[in-house]
């Protein structure tokens, strides 16, 4: 409702033909809305941008009777209430249609959001973050990425104390064998140099069965 001066007016953006629609429903938030093709349409919804002047999705919620969005603007809830005596109960979506879970409902009456809290942030404040909004995803994404590199940094580095904790335990039960080795050569001499186990092959031949025939020229 604003002209190109940023001055209260009303400008044409566009015409959408040949749709399928008998209920508009417009984000809380403003910039998109749900095209609804309801009840006789048999639950038709378009998710639309108003500002890119583009179809999101399109998507389906047989014998839909009603379109809810949620105070965020970021959810919205399709729902078939009891004046069908079938499919009753509400899918949930994202504002871009993506569907997030169904949940079925016998006689479903009605879905109502709970309000939104007000925001603890002047008016001012909330233009300011939102024309800022980029930056602070910028700043955000290279903070967890210094995040994801610290936790990884971490993770080298207990991984290289239990390796140096396992070496040196591993030197120390060497040293412990090898004087175990020394002691026992010491005790029984040349015996000790003998080895420990010794592998024999035997081979055994077993007769079964041993049968005279006659043999006819």
């Amino acid at each position: 409702m604003k002209d190109d001066k940023g001055k209260l007016g009303v400008k044409h953006l566009g015409t959408l033909a040949n749709k399928a629609c008998n209920g508009i429903h417009w984000s809380p938030m403003g910039h998109n809305i749900v095209l609804s093709g309801l009840k006789a349409l048999n639950g038709q919804l378009e998710f639309f941008n108003v500002d890119e002047f583009e179809v999101l999705a399109a998507a389906e919620h047989f014998m839909a009777t009603d379109v809810e969005w949620d105070p965020t603007g970021r959810y919205v809830a399709s729902s078939v209430t009891s004046i069908h005596q079938m499919e009753n109960g509400f899918n949930m979506w994202s504002f871009n249609g993506k569907l997030l879970y169904t949940m079925p409902r016998d006689r479903f009456g009605q879905l109502s959001w709970r309000p939104r809290v007000p925001s603890l942030l002047p008016r001012e404040k909330e233009e300011e973050i939102r024309k800022g909004l980029k930056e602070y995803s910028r700043r955000y994404d290279e903070e967890d990425e210094a995040l994801l590199l610290q936790a990884d940094a971490d993770v080298l580095q207990e991984r290289a104390k239990q390796q140096q904790e396992w070496d040196a335990a591993a030197a120390a039960r060497q040293e412990y064998a090898a004087q175990l080795r020394a002691f026992y050569e010491a005790t029984y001499g040349e015996a000790a140099k003998e080895k420990e186990y010794s592998m024999t092959t035997v081979v055994v031949e077993q007769l079964l069965d041993v049968r005279e025939e006659p043999y006819n020229v």
